[in-house]
């Protein structure tokens, strides 16, 4: 019993002699070099970890943009004809609905694979 209490005693003393005692007062301790480089390390590497991709998502996505880029490519061919038909005098009536889908479809396109 006598044994613990001194070296409980000891182990007091130097840890008071080795903390500067301005930090004591102040409530704080000295945080080691190596504790801050690491935190660091962590927060940096924490940081270029990317999220985890969403695979179901993604293959719904990839999907709905080939059949919007297919219909693109329907409506586009159709309005060269339409357009070649009115340089004939024939004016197809449903023109101008073809050229609003082709750019509504256009612009979902654009926002959907532009970063």
């Amino acid at each position: 019993m006598h044994r613990l209490w001194l070296s409980t005693l000891v182990f007091l003393l130097l840890w008071v002699c080795a903390v500067p005692g301005h930090l004591i007062a102040q409530g704080r301790v000295p945080i080691p070099p190596g504790i801050r480089a690491a935190d660091k390390a962590q927060d940096k590497a924490d940081q270029t970890l990317e999220p985890p991709q969403q695979s179901a998502q993604q293959k719904l996505n990839s999907t709905e943009l080939l059949r919007q880029s297919d219909e693109l490519l329907a409506l586009a061919q159709q309005v060269q004809i339409d357009t070649k038909q009115a340089m004939q005098g024939l004016l197809a009536k449903d023109l101008k609905d073809k050229l609003k889908r082709i750019e509504k479809l256009s612009k979902q396109l654009r926002e959907e694979l532009t970063p």
